[in-house]
């Protein structure tokens, strides 16, 4: 999947497509991207972002987690973002909230259904699993199909860990 975001913001060398072993911003630093959307500055947490697509959870240090049910579960109300390409541990680069994505998803996840947190890192569902969280503003408006987990579109606005289910 080629990348087709790019910041429409003055700052200089952001790449929402680049992870960096030194940071180039600030954490925490937002920039606006090209069709109306947002993207975070974040640190990889010590196990990595995986690949584009992958859905992580973002704490008040701007740390990037790839989110699953076991830290969700004590998370209610956090960022969620989504990274556009993978990212060594402890790399520095950009997570996309609001806007069309690419989302990592299970295998058969349905578009306009509510999106939970499931047990693979990285990875959100429709599956409504008991102690599952739903992630808040995010909608899928592709299904996933096939017979694996792969990236479907979606929309971002301004996701967040919801309800436990």
């Amino acid at each position: 999947m080629v990348n087709t975001n790019f910041s429409t913001s003055n700052m200089i060398g952001a790449r929402f497509d680049e992870w960096t072993a030194s940071a180039k911003f600030e954490l925490g630093t937002v920039s606006a991207g090209n069709d109306g959307s947002e993207w975070v500055y974040v640190q990889a947490d010590a196990g990595g972002v995986t690949g584009a697509g992958s859905v992580v959870l973002i704490d008040e240090d701007y740390a990037a987690d790839m989110i699953d049910t076991t830290n969700s579960a004590s998370a209610f109300g956090q960022m969620v973002g989504v990274a556009s390409a993978a990212a060594t541990a402890s790399y520095y680069g950009w997570v996309q909230r609001k806007g069309t994505a690419n989302i990592q998803v299970a295998a058969s996840c349905g578009a306009n259904s509510a999106i939970n947190t499931t047990s693979t890192a990285g990875q959100l569902d429709d599956d409504a699993t008991s102690g599952a969280e739903v992630i808040d503003g995010v909608i899928l408006t592709t299904a996933q199909g096939g017979g694996g987990a792969g990236a479907a579109e979606g929309v971002l606005d301004y996701p967040s860990v919801g309800a436990t289910l």
